[in-house]
């Protein structure tokens, strides 16, 4: 056996490193990290012994990448969503690890060009692609990774060579408005987010249906384009007028926050008592004592999983189209909703 040395700090130990010191051929390495290939019991147990002194693992990522394929799943977020993102982004990756997937994520603003920025970082094979971004669409989607079906988060489901995962927020934000009719809410205010995200046009749609069917009125609305800046910033025209809305519904929890600030800083307006608020997410600091904000909340653990159902059952090619499941959005009551006399 050679008498070779750990490789020099600073470099990975490599195959035929391991090879040298066991005194065996670069071929028996791989057979031996193999789950398949023949080798022999003593020539293993010698690769095993030199591979343990040499802290050497085998490069699936590079043996992958060699025969065109790979474990590796790509991520695209919002880069903006940076407190609502962290809950799904991490049950999300956290799965991805756990099934012996390899997770990449690519951040983008939603002012990028989703086509150019694909194409620019995805120069190597997948296994899955994730789009939770609003910069791309279906169509780019499938353009940039034509070889597997993309798996669009909380979009509609409009092609059959997508896979989606769709939050039913419409079951929660009906549920929200049933509790507010039984509370005595009249009218609502509404902050909207982005103009190009479908969660907030869904979110909108599905309030406009429900108040419509309580015989509530959709008094104002605003944008706060997801943001806590913005919608701070926006939060005036919420409570100009001269007759201040019952409630003021956010498609999501971080313009909440912002509008309960500015009402707190700016106005003598105090919540619940004058007007209610509600959030959508149920991020982590929708539960802190200063906010204690009622809000509509997604299954994020359940969608993530579902995410794996659909990238295990593309290994099985004898079972039925898998058909992802509607995750059902529910109402978390907190501090922020009061009673109204009318």
């Amino acid at each position: 056996m050679s008498t070779l040395s750990r490789p020099v700090t600073g470099r990975r130990a490599r195959a035929n490193d391991v090879a040298e010191l066991a005194g065996v051929s670069r071929s028996a390495v791989s057979r031996a990290f193999s789950q398949t290939a023949y080798i022999a019991p003593d020539t293993k147990a010698k690769v095993l012994k030199a591979a343990a002194e040499l802290d050497y693992s085998p490069d699936t990522l590079a043996s992958s990448l060699a025969k065109g394929r790979s474990n590796i799943v790509v991520v695209v977020i919002n880069q903006v969503d940076a407190i609502r993102g962290p809950s799904l982004h991490s049950a999300l990756i956290r799965s991805l690890q756990d099934s012996a997937r390899l997770p990449v994520v690519l951040s983008l603003s939603p002012t990028d060009d989703g086509a150019t920025s694909l194409k620019r970082h995805l120069t190597f094979p997948v296994e899955g692609l994730i789009v939770m971004s609003d910069s791309v669409s279906v169509e780019v989607a499938r353009h940039a990774v034509p070889y597997v079906r993309p798996i669009m988060l909380n979009f509609e489901r409009t092609s059959a060579d997508v896979d989606s995962i769709v939050a039913n927020d419409a079951a929660g934000i009906a549920e929200m408005v049933n509790h507010l009719w039984e509370t005595g809410h009249r009218s609502v205010g509404f902050m909207a987010g982005r103009s190009s995200s479908i969660s907030s046009t869904m979110r909108r749609n599905a309030l406009a249906l429900e108040i419509a069917r309580k015989g509530m009125n959709l008094a104002v609305e605003a944008s706060g384009e997801f943001s806590y800046d913005q919608a701070y910033e926006a939060a005036p025209a919420l409570v100009a007028g001269e007759k201040l809305p019952d409630v003021i519904f956010c498609a999501n929890d971080v313009m909440a926050f912002a509008v309960m600030d500015y009402l707190r800083l700016n106005t003598r307006h105090r919540v619940p008592e004058d007007v209610s608020i509600v959030g959508f997410d149920d991020v982590y600091m929708a539960s802190w004592p200063i906010y204690n904000l009622s809000t509509v909340r997604q299954d994020i653990d359940s969608m993530a999983a579902a995410v794996i159902a659909i990238l295990e059952h593309r290994h099985d090619p004898q079972t039925r189209k898998f058909d992802p499941p509607t995750m059902v959005a529910e109402l978390v009551l907190r501090g922020t909703i009061g009673r109204r006399t009318q």
